[in-house]
C-alpha cells in the first residue's frame, strides 16, 4: 500500500488535495504538513512512499525539500505543484530527480494518472531492488559453500594441480597464497545443543562460525567449512605476518579464551578447540588437520570447553581396550542365540563403560558402533531378513558413525535396533527358536570352572545326551563340544588380556585343572602360548 504526503502552505488547497485524494484512490495512509520543515518532520518520523508539493513556500521551498529527499538517499518519489510556468524550475526540478512537475491549478485527472504512474514506477524499482538484493545474498551464499567445499577438499587430501588451485581461489575470492604460514582449528560443539535437531544444531554453528570470524579476523585471515565429523574447521594465518609463527600462537592463545566467553555468553553454548602448528601452504592441510583429528577423537565428551594446543602437547599414550565389549559372551553371541534380556543388559553395561573414566571419545564411539553394526548385520542376515528390514537408510551409506554426536545418541540407535531385530526375528519363527540354547549357554556360564560335559548339560535340561547334541546343532550349526571349546578359549584370552591372574588360575577358572594341557589346547586355537598372548596384549 501507498502511503501519501502533501505538502502546501495554502490550507484551502491541501484541504481540496487531501479530500479529492482520499475519496477517489485507496491510499494506505495520506498525510498533510503546510511547511517543508513540517513535512521533513513527518519524512523522518513516518514511512512516505509519494510527496506531491508545492514549489514555493516560506522556508524551505519544494525544491529544497525533495533535494532534502535525494541527499538523503531516501526511497522516496517526489511530485512537485507550481503556479509559474517557468523553465528555470522545471529545470531544478530535473536535477533533484522529481517524478513529475506539474502546473497549477492542477488538473484532477492529470494529478490522478501522475500519481498512479508514480506509484507504479516506485513499486517496480523496489521489486528490481529486492530481486538485486536476492540474487546477491544467493551469490554470496553459493560462494561461501563453494569456498567451504574447496577448503574441505584440501583437509581431506584432494589433490589439486597448484595453478588450479590458486585459479580456484581467485575465483572464488579466498585471500590465501603459496607459501602462507596457515594452522587448521577445529571446533566442537557441545553441551545442550547436542540434544537439539540438526537444523537447530547447524544454526547454532552458523552463529559459532561468525563469532568465531569476528573475534579472529583483527589478526587473521579465516576461511571456514565444516567435516565429516561434526567439528567446525578453519585454516587461519596470520595478517602481515612475517616468517616467525611466534606472533600468531600468542594471538591464538589470548584470542580462544575470548572465543569460548563470547559463545557461552551469547549463544549459552559451549565449545572445545583444538589448533595446529603453522606450517607452508598449500602442501601442510591435510596433514595438519589429520594431527588436529585424531587429539579430538581422544577427548572425552565429558569434558567441555577444552582449547588444546598441538605445539605443546605431550606423547600420545596408546589407547586401552574396552573390557566390557569383548568379554565373553560377546553381544554377538548373545543375540546370535536369541539372548535378549541378557543382550539388552550387556549392551547397557558397554555404554555404562563407555561413559565413565574419560572413555566417551569418538574413537571409542566408533569402536562400539562397529561392533555393534556387526554383530547387527550378521544377525539379521542369519535369520533371512535385510538390513533396511531393520535399519534406517541413514545408518547403512556414508560415515554413518559420525551420526552419533554423543554416547547416548549411540545407546539409544543400539537399543531400538535390537528392539526391531527382536521383533522381527520372533515374528518370524515359527517355533520359540533357541530356547533350549539359551539353557545350555547361561549353564556352560556359570559351571565353566566345574563340570559342563553333554552328561551334565543333558540332565540340566532334561534332554537325552544324543537327542541334546542332534538338536543343538540343528539350531546353532556347531557341535556343543566345539562351541564349549571355544568358549574357554574365548574367555581365556580376555582374562589374558584384562586380568593379572596367573596362568594356572586361569586354567581352573576355565575347568581345566591340568594347567599343561590347557596351553596345549591355547596354543592350538591361537598359535602362540598363553604367556605370548598376554606379552602380545602388553599385560607382561
Amino acid at each position: 500500500m501507498i502511503r501519501l504526503l502533501l505538502v502546501d502552505d495554502e490550507p484551502v488547497i491541501l484541504e481540496d488535495l487531501e479530500v479529492f485524494i482520499t475519496q477517489t484512490m485507496n491510499f494506505e495512509h495520506v498525510y498533510t504538513a503546510s511547511s517543508g520543515s513540517e513535512a521533513v518532520q513527518f519524512i523522518e518520523q513516518f514511512p512516505i512512499d509519494i510527496v506531491i508539493t508545492d514549489i514555493r513556500m516560506p522556508g524551505m521551498s519544494g525544491l529544497e525539500l525533495c533535494q532534502y529527499i535525494k541527499q538523503k538517499q531516501m526511497d522516496i518519489e517526489c511530485i512537485l505543484l507550481s503556479g509559474y510556468a517557468e523553465f528555470e524550475y522545471a529545470q531544478q526540478a530535473l536535477k533533484t530527480n522529481t517524478a513529475a512537475y506539474l502546473l497549477k491549478p492542477v488538473k484532477k485527472d492529470e494529478l490522478l494518472q501522475t500519481i498512479l504512474q508514480t506509484a507504479e514506477v516506485l513499486q517496480q524499482r523496489r521489486k528490481a531492488t529486492v530481486s538485486n538484493q536476492k540474487a546477491h545474498e544467493t551469490l554470496r551464499s553459493h560462494l561461501v559453500r563453494l569456498q567451504a567445499s574447496l577448503l574441505l577438499d584440501l583437509l581431506k587430501g584432494k589433490s589439486l594441480a597448484p595453478d588450479k588451485l590458486i585459479e580456484e581461489m581467485e575465483r572464488l575470492n579466498i585471500p590465501f597464497f603459496t607459501g602462507d604460514r596457515v594452522a587448521v582449528m577445529l571446533l566442537r560443539i557441545e553441551n545442550r545443543f547436542l540434544e537439539y535437531d540438526e537444523r537447530s544444531i547447524s544454526l547454532f554453528e552458523y552463529a559459532v562460525v561468525n563469532i568465531t570470524e569476528e573475534v579472529l579476523q583483527e589478526h587473521f585471515e579465516v576461511w571456514a567449512c565444516k567435516d565429516d565429523s561434526h567439528y567446525l574447521a578453519f585454516l587461519i594465518k596470520m595478517k602481515n605476518s612475517d616468517v616467525s609463527d611466534v606472533p600468531g600462537k600468542k594471538a591464538i592463545e589470548q584470542l580462544i579464551p575470548q572465543l569460548q566467553h563470547y559463545i557461552t555468553i551469547y549463544l549459552q553454548g559451549k565449545i572445545s578447540v583444538v589448533v595446529s602448528d603453522f606450517e607452508a601452504f598449500p602442501v601442510c592441510p591435510a596433514e595438519l588437520y589429520q594431527k588436529s583429528l585424531q587429539l579430538f577423537r581422544r577427548l572425552p565428551g565429558s569434558e567441555q570447553e577444552l582449547f588444546l594446543r598441538l605445539w605443546d602437547q605431550p606423547p600420545q599414550t596408546p589407547l586401552r581396550p574396552l573390557q566390557r565389549l569383548h568379554e565373553p559372551p560377546t553381544f554377538l553371541q548373545l543375540i546370535e542365540t536369541a539372548r535378549w534380556e541378557d543382550a539388552q543388559v550387556r549392551l547397557n553395561y558397554i555404554i555404562e563403560e563407555l561413559s565413565s573414566n574419560g572413555m566417551d571419545t569418538a574413537e571409542y564411539v566408533a569402536e562400539v558402533y562397529f561392533a555393534l553394526t556387526n554383530a547387527y548385520t550378521y544377525v539379521i542376515h542369519m535369520n533371512g531378513l535385510q538390513i533396511a528390514d531393520v535399519i534406517e537408510e541413514q545408518y547403512m551409506t556414508g560415515n554413518h558413525v559420525t551420526t552419533f554426536r554423543t554416547v547416548k545418541q549411540l545407546h539409544g540407535w543400539a537399543m531400538l535396533v535390537l528392539e526391531r531385530i527382536h521383533e522381527r526375528v520372533t515374528a518370524g519363527s515359527k517355533v520359540t527358536r533357541g530356547s533350549y540354547v539359551l539353557q545350555i549357554h547361561q549353564y556352560i556360564e556359570r559351571y565353566l570352572s566345574e563340570d559342563v560335559t553333554l552328561q551334565a548339560i543333558s540332565e540340566h535340561v532334561h534332554l537325552h545326551p544324543a537327542y541334546l547334541s542332534v538338536t543343538y546343532k540343528q539350531e546353532t550349526g556347531e557341535n556343543l563340544s566345539e562351541y564349549i571349546y571355544r568358549y574357554r578359549m574365548e574367555r581365556a584370552a580376555y582374562l589374558l588380556r584384562n586380568t593379572k591372574a596367573k596362568i594356572y588360575e586361569i586354567s581352573a577358572q576355565l575347568g581345566y585343572q591340568y594347567t599343561p594341557y590347557f596351553t596345549k589346547l591355547f596354543k592350538s586355537y591361537y598359535e602362540v602360548s598363553p604367556q605370548e598372548y598376554r606379552a602380545m596384549s602388553g599385560r607382561e
